[in-house]
């Protein structure tokens, strides 16, 4: 699992910072700036950190900031999109189930944000990785998880999300979006993108799964992880989780 989630990644890693805007990243850094000022968070680990933005916007407010991915070409981007900006950001490929064979420190806090837990398609697999970011985590330090609402969209079972519409001044255009497969336990994500540069098109499909993994499930694996004073939002605003209304599942846990 862990080779074709690299893989998968290692192939995406020029599109992603195209497919996501910054805004996101600027709404994503307000609540984890309020979370870190109230649990007195200085040091911080992104072990799922992509190309890096949400760390560098971190590290711009003035935290410590280390990220963290499976993927060895997201982590070169991320290397890159953090030297144009001249920051001194330390990136490093680390799965986030082995993160203390990689890190000798401990963190005030460890994200796990953009659905990536999701990738362990075993409930084996995802314990394994909340009982790492535990390990690197300094006492009383919080753990910040983010997924997707997967069984909202089960049950809805709607297929067709729009992500993402470019065009260049020259006319070239980018268009992202994701076409779902649903199982019994997992949903395939295909991420289809039309690029078309000098008015001649390409058609590209990249797949990836996830494991429907409901908010009550995560917090009951938190839990045997040893995480407490668990408490759920839905989504980075700090709303009340609705199993029926809410986008994402984010849950905070203390060490």
């Amino acid at each position: 699992m862990e080779k074709l989630t690299a893989k998968f990644y290692d192939r995406f890693a020029n599109k992603y910072d195209v497919m996501i805007s910054d805004k996101r990243y600027d709404e994503d850094s307000s609540f984890f700036k309020d979370l870190f000022e109230k649990n007195n968070v200085k040091s911080i680990l992104d072990c799922s950190c992509g190309t890096g933005k949400l760390v560098m916007k971190l590290s711009q407010q003035g935290f410590e900031a280390t990220g963290s991915d499976i993927s060895i070409e997201m982590i070169n981007k991320a290397r890159s999109n953090a030297q144009l900006l001249g920051l001194s950001t330390h990136f490093v490929q680390a799965d986030f189930k082995r993160l203390p064979d990689v890190f000798d420190k401990k963190f005030d806090s460890v994200i796990c944000w953009g659905n990536s837990l999701n990738h362990e398609l075993t409930e084996k697999g995802i314990l394994s990785a909340l009982r790492s970011i535990y390990d690197v985590l300094k006492n009383k330090g919080i753990a910040i998880i983010q997924i997707r609402n997967l069984p909202k969209l089960a049950r809805e079972r709607r297929r067709i999300f729009p992500i993402h519409y470019h065009k260049e001044p020259n006319g070239d255009r980018k268009i992202f979006f994701y076409v779902l497969d649903f199982c019994r336990t997992q949903v395939k994500f295909n991420v289809i993108s039309i690029l078309e540069f000098d008015e001649k098109p390409t058609f590209e499909v990249d797949s990836t799964d996830y494991r429907i993994v409901s908010a009550q499930r995560l917090k009951e694996l938190m839990m045997r992880a040893g995480y407490r004073q668990l408490k759920t939002y839905g989504d980075s605003k700090f709303a009340r989780f609705s199993e029926e209304h809410s986008e994402d599942i984010i849950v905070v846990g203390t060490k």
